[in-house]
């Protein structure tokens, strides 16, 4: 420090006077305040200020002005300055060279130039030039002022701390913990690169916008330590004995200590954890107007000793207004924030509160992964992991593979949350609570009564059969003990209907779903939030049933519903228009399907942001349905965001991720990327058989698909198996009449022919046709494609009547359902003109090849199958005998196919051996012999290649 103030003893800030050991020039309040560091008041400066103090203003030359807007520094002019810390000054400024941009120009104060000041803001730049990360301030260049004062310069966060950022934009507890596991993920990267921050507070952490996304960036390594043995620069000094670094309210006690040399990574994760009490709370664990008022020792004998109390006891020392002020800003009630942080959340922040470091999280990482953790409502690791506990997470980690637990733990909460919300609401409605909260013990007492018995831990295999147990006793008893409770039995029967149908009983879950209706509507009328829910709970379980267009009018109703109520910026209103996109799909409306889908997921962008699960989900529809509409690059492009985002926010187990993985499969499988599709579509069915067990309807869906995959790269007797299985699964879980049922029937159908199995394909494509035909009625897609494979199959049994009758059937189904121009038109067409030349019936094969021509030309005019049509159709004419107009036909499409050989797939090459052959055909119809005897050796090179007919 300069000897001026050590002379004075007077605190350079508000001038008080101040004891001879006072840090840094500064009384204990300012100290406070501007969260400076007593490492700026070192052991080696206090001595070399003693040396100089009756001679500083003699021997010493006078110190230079100030810079101030509008000088200069190296290749920077200074705007403004926008920041002061311990011994930096900030300014905005402008690079004229060798770009022109807006930095942030941090430089050494006046006076504040000591060796140990110097080698620290030196430490501080080569920390930031280590760093590379989204998350923490870059640093750009650095150097030496005209003076000789180190500056550095860094990118300008145009951002606000982020305990103010949350606060102002009532960020709610859910978004203020995404955006902190962002934080914990950057000091991670700077751990690794062998830095600890040791000043982690609100003001070195500032958030920005970037793309209507929030975005933390950490500031100010200005007092980083390297905990490795690398050389920061060459000036770099040890920490003196008996100094603490780092602002008070945020230090851990190690930092605290006075004499503790040995400060870790460990340091910033208690710093974390200050940071993560505070978003929640709003509050420091510590009074920070009481830290003001005590002595130095008492502030570090309480940080280094002193337990402070849980998040959610913290809240109940505030007044009403100031709770209530609290839970405005996270958009909650202040009645209910208290329990939100009961538990798991009071438990991660208070092991990271540790005041032993050997109990605090490892690494940031941990810190962050147990706050997935709880996200996810997975068992965290800084709760004891008692049997109860580990069972209350059981019940609510995973809707789909553990569902039925779901619906008892659910309801519990129900019963025993209102209990305490009651509680607190005691003193606005004291007759109110003693009524309903006798009420609330008994569905507290009910449910207890359907645990008690039933152990916490149970072997592996047998939790989803012991919690069905559970949820069916529960729908035994619920009409019977709740019933004057209507409103408490409609939400439990609701649950329980989510559980059911989850576990895929659609028959119980209808049954739940329809009397919670009704129960809802003789509650609230027939216009609620709480009815539109019913009406879309059930609408889904009858899609599931496969009765469509019932499903179609609830979700419609609930979807209007809701634009009345709640307006057309809610999330429920998305929620309405995914399941209503969904059912559309399932009826081959396509169009409109997308068109739902697209306006669910713009509304989702707009209020959810970028990182939703619930986007993810938006985003996999939409894929989807653009893979049925066969436009493939978009259903690509759109699946490809859909995984990336899932594999960023879920676990590496989340079944959510084995949807994305599966759709993207799809899609990829329609464009030919056989190796992709296969090897996504194996992650996925690896993960399913983890999460859900052996026997699942979506394992079975997965394994299925997976056998399609390998049906299109000539796998065919793998494929058989794979189908098998899948069918095998279905009729046990499905039982006899089911859709997903004869979508295996039909698949192994087409392996079966695939194979010359063709008895037995016939047999299979015939059951998966009349079935399809009493689920989806006889103008559906699915009984298209069915009809479609019955005909290949019974041209190969050279029942070629009955082959032309199934392929102009299914064309017939496809113009109805597609465009007239849509490539999938193309193939019926192609297909039933097949048949008809089979039995020689050129004329009307022509018409159809000629339409499938016409398309493919517009559509996909350099694919290998449009000249293959032209062949076909010159095939058409030489039947005609039309000679000249066969001749460019047979022609061009030879050569067009021969030009993209490679592209055509193995199984398909015969396509160019039938097109020599009718080459060869007709210059012998037309008796032209040079020419057949040219093309029957072309005809013989090409055998020899060893092409296999199908």
């Amino acid at each position: 420090m300069h000897a001026v103030m050590i002379e004075s003893q007077k605190c350079s800030r508000c001038g008080a006077e101040l004891p001879p050991d006072a840090p840094g020039g500064h009384c204990l309040k300012c100290l406070l305040q501007l969260g400076l560091t007593s490492e700026e008041n070192s052991a080696e400066e206090a001595a070399e200020v003693s040396d100089t103090t009756n001679s500083a203003r003699s021997e010493r030359p006078a110190l230079p002005l100030a810079e101030k807007p509008g000088d200069r520094i190296g290749h920077y002019k200074l705007l403004e300055q926008i920041g002061e810390g311990g011994c930096g000054v900030v300014y905005m400024a402008e690079q004229e060279e060798p770009v022109r941009r807006r930095v942030a120009l941090k430089v050494i104060k006046l006076g504040m130039d000591t060796r140990s000041v110097i080698a620290r803001f030196e430490a501080e730049r080569q920390a930031l030039a280590m760093m590379d990360h989204p998350n923490i301030a870059k640093v750009l260049d650095g150097g030496a002022s005209p003076t000789g004062r180190p500056y550095f310069v860094m990118e300008l966060v145009r951002g606000v701390k982020i305990t103010s950022y949350c606060d102002e934009q009532k960020l709610s507890t859910r978004q203020r913990l995404d955006l902190f596991i962002s934080v914990c993920q950057a000091v991670q990267h700077a751990h690794q690169k062998g830095i600890i921050h040791r000043d982690l507070k609100p003001s070195n952490i500032l958030v920005t916008e970037q793309d209507g996304a929030s975005m933390p960036k950490i500031i100010d390594f200005g007092i980083a330590k390297a905990t490795t043995d690398q050389r920061l620069t060459d000036k770099t000094l040890f920490t003196a004995f008996e100094q603490f670094i780092g602002t008070p309210a945020y230090m851990s006690p190690e930092q605290a200590g006075l004499g503790g040399l040995d400060i870790d990574t460990r340091s910033d994760i208690y710093s974390l954890g200050v940071l993560l009490y505070e978003l929640l709370t709003g509050q420091q664990p510590f009074d920070s107007e009481q830290f003001v008022r005590s002595a130095l020792d008492e502030i570090l004998r309480t940080i280094r000793e002193k337990e402070p109390p849980r998040p959610s006891a913290r809240l109940t020392t505030l007044t009403e207004q100031e709770l209530t002020t609290v839970a405005q800003r996270r958009q909650i009630d202040s009645t209910k924030l208290p329990n939100l942080l009961r538990g798991d959340l009071d438990w991660i922040v208070m092991k990271a509160l540790e005041k032993d470091r050997t109990r605090r999280y490892d690494t940031a990482n941990g810190f962050a992964r147990d706050l997935q953790r709880f996200l996810d409502n997975e068992a965290v690791v800084a709760r004891p992991p008692s049997n109860l506990y580990r069972f209350q997470k059981l019940v609510r980690r995973n809707k789909l593979a553990f569902a039925a637990v779901g619906a008892v733990t659910i309801a519990l909460l129900l019963g025993l949350g209102m209990s305490t919300w009651l509680f607190l609401k005691e003193r606005q409605a004291r007759q109110r609570v003693a009524s309903e909260a006798a009420k609330s013990q008994q569905v507290a007492q009910f449910l207890k009564n359907m645990l008690s018995g039933v152990g916490p831990s149970v072997a592996k295999g047998r939790d989803t059969k012991m919690l069905r147990e559970i949820l069916d006793k529960t729908a035994e008893r619920v009409g019977r003990e709740l019933g004057k409770q209507p409103g408490v039995e409609a939400e439990l029967r609701n649950t329980i209907g989510e559980v059911y149908g989850n576990l895929g009983d659609s028959r119980k879950a209808e049954e739940m779903f329809r009397a919670a209706l009704a129960m809802r509507t003789k509650l609230f009328g027939s216009e609620h939030p709480e009815v539109a829910t019913s009406l879309d709970n059930l609408a889904v379980v009858l899609m599931y049933q496969d009765k469509f267009a019932e499903a179609e009018t609830l979700h419609r109703q609930a979807l209007s519903m809701r634009r009345k109520l709640l307006g057309s910026n809610d999330t429920t209103v998305a929620e309405s228009l995914t399941g209503l996109g969904t059912v559309l799909w399932h009826q081959g409306k396509l169009s409109e399907a997308e068109a739902t889908h697209r306006q669910a997921l713009a509304l989702r962008r707009k209020i959810l942001g970028d990182k939703h699960p619930d986007l993810a989900v938006s985003l996999n529809n939409l894929g989807v349905v653009l893979t049925a509409e066969r436009k493939l690059a978009e259903a690509e492009v759109i699946l490809r965001e859909a995984l990336a985002l899932r594999r960023k926010i879920l676990s590496s187990d989340d079944l959510d991720l084995t949807f994305s993985l599966a759709n993207l499969s799809s899609a990829l499988w329609g464009r030919g990327n056989l190796a992709e599709a296969e090897s996504l579509q194996r992650e996925g069915i690896t993960i399913m058989r983890k999460v859900i067990g052996p026997e699942h309807p979506t394992l079975a869906l997965s394994i299925n698909n997976l056998g399609t995959i390998l049906w299109e790269q000539e796998k065919q007797a793998e494929a058989e198996v794979v189908f098998r299985e899948a069918l095998a699964m279905q009729q046990k879980l499905l039982g006899p009449e089911h859709n997903e049922l004869a979508v295996s029937l039909n698949n192994l159908a087409v392996a079966l022919w695939n194979q010359g199995k063709l008895a037995q394909a016939e047999t299979m494509n015939r059951e998966a046709l009349a079935m399809r035909r009493r689920l989806l009625g006889d103008e559906h897609g699915d009984v298209a494609w069915s009809l479609n494979s019955l005909a290949f199959i019974l041209r190969d049994l050279h029942n070629l009547p009955e082959a032309e009758t199934a392929a102009r059937e299914a064309l017939r189904i496809r113009r109805k359902i597609f465009n007239q121009e849509d490539t999938i038109l193309a193939i019926s067409m192609d297909n039933l003109a097949v048949m008809l030349r089979d039995q020689g019936k050129f004329a009307e094969a022509e018409v159809f090849t000629r339409e499938c021509l016409v398309i493919r030309e517009k559509k996909v005019p350099e694919e290998w199958i449009t000249f293959n049509a032209r062949s076909r159709l010159g095939a058409d004419l030489l039947g005609q005998k039309k000679y000249a107009e066969a001749e460019t036909l047979l022609l061009s499409g030879y050569e067009g196919m021969r030009q993209r050989e490679e592209k055509i797939p193995r199984d398909k090459k015969v396509r160019l051996k039938e097109a020599l052959e009718r080459i060869v055909q007709f210059y012998e119809e037309t008796g032209r012999s040079d020419q057949a005897t040219e093309w029957k050796q072309k005809l013989i090179e090409f055998n020899k290649g060893g092409v296999e007919k199908k």
